[in-house]
């Protein structure tokens, strides 16, 4: 094993903890905001200011991190048939590629505009209506999240290209 494929694997393991990690915990954060909400209200019939704006704004973290982490496993949810009319490998691989670069391509403009988005909303100080929270702590979710989905969709479809070059076998998903 060379030492830079031993670096990747390394930082693939870290990606894949801390990925797990945030996605987990706010899952948890989520749910018992939730329930909580549940509670107050219909048991207590009072109403919690700011809880629906947290889990909002949580829920973007777990949407986001799901996201790249569904990327970083390649196991996003696909609506692929061409394996049904292409039963050469190398074209279906090219495919394939083709389909993952268009996507990586995609996710590079989420990535321009969530940019922009989050250093307006430096300069703008911009908060949350009740609890005053910098929106640039949720807004980084979607930056953070489509960096990650540029990286391993960029990887797969390289991986794709690779496979379609050396005539291997296409993956039978």
């Amino acid at each position: 094993m060379s030492v830079q494929t031993h670096k990747m694997k390394g930082i693939d393991a870290f990606v894949k903890y801390s990925l797990s990690t945030v996605i987990i915990a706010v899952t948890i954060m989520a749910s018992c905001s939730m329930l909580l909400q549940v509670i107050a209200r219909y048991v207590f019939e009072i109403s919690i200011s700011g809880l629906d704006e947290l889990t909002g704004h949580m829920a973007v973290w777990m949407y986001l991190m799901g996201a790249a982490y569904g990327s970083f496993e390649r196991s996003q949810i696909k609506a692929e048939m061409i394996h049904l009319f292409i039963k050469n490998d190398r074209i279906l691989n090219s495919v394939r590629a083709l389909a993952t670069a268009i996507a990586a391509i995609v996710a590079g403009f989420m990535v321009y505009w969530s940019y922009g988005y989050v250093r307006w909303s430096i300069v703008k100080h911009e908060v949350t209506p009740s609890l005053q929270i910098p929106t640039v702590f949720f807004q980084i979710a979607i930056l953070i999240g489509a960096l990650l989905m540029v990286t391993y969709f960029t990887r797969e479809s390289f991986d794709q290209a690779m496979r379609a070059y050396r005539s291997l076998p296409a993956d039978t998903e």
